[in-house]
């Protein structure tokens, strides 16, 4: 059987638990395929609720008033597609619609009586199927962003023996924006100490999360107007050397009006600064989260860190997931790394790392090639893009 998924990008670690199981059961679900900014994405949508027998709707606010997530119903409805209303989290309510039917409870989890109403309600699919006479309120030009355009359905997440929430960096900031899960392993830098960088070697990483795209003109714009953000101090309280350069440098980057465009001409200070932002700002919609699934709740010290990636976890991402992650920017990109010492402490002024991110260079020169740069260094090629720091323990 096809199923389809309705739910809004919040609730996406607990749907893909509720996929995991499905997919056991030899069911296929189609909601894995993450819709890119450039799709007609109200097309795409229709086209993967054609292919489905059944959508689940999950039930949660954050679903309810999700304008996408109320059109996706409406076309179910309107294809004459079963729908099975599965109630996600316990302050939750059933549109009016669905309210006749069986809901499939996951408030408290995925528990073995849980799955055994799911199989039930799969097993009677006509029973949810909804009057297409009935009205269903739906906007005909839904404002926000898909889920399913944010990351899609992965089943891989759900089956991972660790797994963490990651931040929803849309809630914040506008797209495309996407979470790339790298496992742990280990990753091997050529030796650059002829040009003054360090030897290299071999390394070993722990498993991380790097964004599919770099940051955007329209995302760092977010962070320059932002009055508690480009211009406030405690962002630039790092180093001396971060503080003297922002006091030498009060104007805001010139960024350009090409919103889905990467950023340039961003010196490695000003990226840390967004960073350190980003990470703080995030932080109370990663708590929300965490307080609506207890099953996956977090200790405080636990919560993953949005930083700038090290040259290790750099290339260790283009070596394992080079296919998706997106380098057609043409940029290069910033590291935390020290030049010449491998090291990540955000203090004094040495020259940082940057790395080959475009497809205008071949593999072997983004998969070896080392270079520097001065942190204050405000080039035109100058990019970066974000990476999380997960729990180790």
């Amino acid at each position: 059987m096809r199923i389809f998924f309705n739910y809004a990008h919040v609730d996406l670690s607990a749907v893909e638990d509720i996929a995991a199981f499905l997919s056991d059961q030899q069911h296929e679900i189609v909601s894995q395929t993450t819709l890119l900014p450039t799709q007609d994405w109200a097309a795409k949508l229709t086209e993967q609720i054609a292919s489905a027998d059944v959508m689940i709707y999950a039930l949660t606010p954050d679903a309810l008033a999700a304008e996408w997530c109320q059109w996706n119903l409406a076309q179910a409805i309107q294809q004459g597609k079963p729908v099975i209303p599965a109630l996600m989290r316990e302050c939750s309510s059933v549109p009016d619609v669905l309210a006749s039917f069986q809901y499939v409870d996951f408030a408290d989890g995925l528990s073995v009586e849980d799955k055994a109403a799911l199989t039930q309600a799969l097993a009677n699919l006509p029973a949810y199927v909804v009057n297409a006479a009935q009205a269903v309120p739906a906007p005909v030009s839904p404002g926000g962003i898909p889920a399913q355009a944010v990351g899609s359905v992965d089943i891989s997440r759900a089956n991972s023996p660790r797994r963490t929430l990651l931040p929803n960096i849309l809630n914040l900031l506008p797209p495309p924006f996407e979470w790339l899960d790298i496992p742990a392993g280990e990753v091997t830098l050529k030796d650059a100490s002829q040009d003054g960088g360090s030897h290299g070697g071999k390394f070993r990483l722990a498993r991380f999360a790097i964004g599919r795209y770099a940051v955007t003109n329209a995302q760092y714009r977010v962070f320059i107007e932002d009055p508690k953000g480009y211009s406030a101090e405690r962002w630039w309280d790092f180093s001396e050397a971060a503080k003297g350069w922002r006091t030498n440098n009060p104007t805001a980057p010139s960024v350009s009006p090409d919103e889905a465009k990467p950023v340039i001409g961003i010196s490695w200070f000003e990226a840390v600064a967004f960073c350190r932002w980003l990470n703080v700002r995030v932080r109370p919609g990663l708590a929300m989260a965490n307080r609506d699934m207890p099953s996956r709740r977090q200790p405080i010290e636990t919560i993953p860190t949005v930083a700038l990636p090290t040259e290790q976890q750099w290339q260790h991402a283009i070596e394992n997931d080079k296919e998706r992650m997106d380098l057609s920017g043409g940029v290069l990109e910033w590291c935390m790394t020290g030049w010449g010492s491998d090291n990540v402490v955000l203090g004094g002024n040495v020259e940082r790392v940057v790395r080959v991110g475009s497809l205008e260079h071949d593999d072997i020169t983004r998969l070896s090639h080392r270079d520097l740069a001065k942190p204050d260094t405000r080039n035109h090629e100058f990019g970066f893009r974000l990476v999380c720091y997960l729990p180790t323990a």
